[in-house]
């Protein structure tokens, strides 16, 4: 009867078999891929601009330069030290905060308002000219419009399947004209 060392002995024979096999197979390929590159008087150089050029990268350029560009953070959390960018999604820590100036990073607050770039005071309701009641009365008419310029664009396909049934009928006046003249 087999025992599972002798199994085990079987297994370990045979990988190293397999190694040696794919050590000769890998052999012959470097030597093959060795000779092309001195019939064709090729270097490893040339080869690596070739690859770069099909991978839709520019010659001479390493993976090394190839960086993306940082971005400098806008926003800390002062609780945690967590920054944000000010791009992409906005972490949970300032997702709904309506005021982020609490959260700039200092020097970040002073290039924005360097640069001009700083945001303009809010208009008090006084100043506006317009009451809270106006401007929610406005939204819900501009809402009420948007709907009913929608709502013509749905009324149509079933006009066009009724349209489609009744193609191979005659017009009603015209089955009524023809019922007359028959009893005629």
């Amino acid at each position: 009867m087999v025992t599972l060392d002798a199994i085990q002995l079987k297994i370990a024979k045979l990988q190293k078999q397999a190694e040696t096999i794919v050590e000769k197979q890998a052999s012959v390929g470097l030597a093959r891929i060795r000779e092309l590159m001195a019939k064709h008087g090729l270097n490893l150089a040339d080869i690596e601009r070739f690859v770069g050029k099909k991978r839709g990268r520019k010659p001479g350029a390493s993976a090394k330069t190839a960086t993306k560009r940082a971005v400098a953070a806008k926003y800390a959390d002062p609780k945690t030290g967590a920054t944000w960018t000010g791009r992409g999604r906005a972490p949970l820590w300032i997702r709904d905060v309506k005021d982020r100036s609490k959260f700039l990073i200092d020097g970040s607050a002073a290039n924005s308002t360097a640069n001009g770039a700083a945001k303009p005071a809010k208009k008090t309701r006084a100043a506006s000219g317009t009451s809270a009641a106006a401007k929610k009365t406005a939204t819900k008419r501009a809402a009420t419009a948007k709907r009913a310029k929608a709502a013509p664009a749905k009324k149509a396909a079933p006009a066009k399947k009724a349209a489609r049934k009744t193609a191979g009928r005659k017009p009603a006046a015209k089955a009524a004209q023809g019922a007359s003249a028959a009893a005629a």
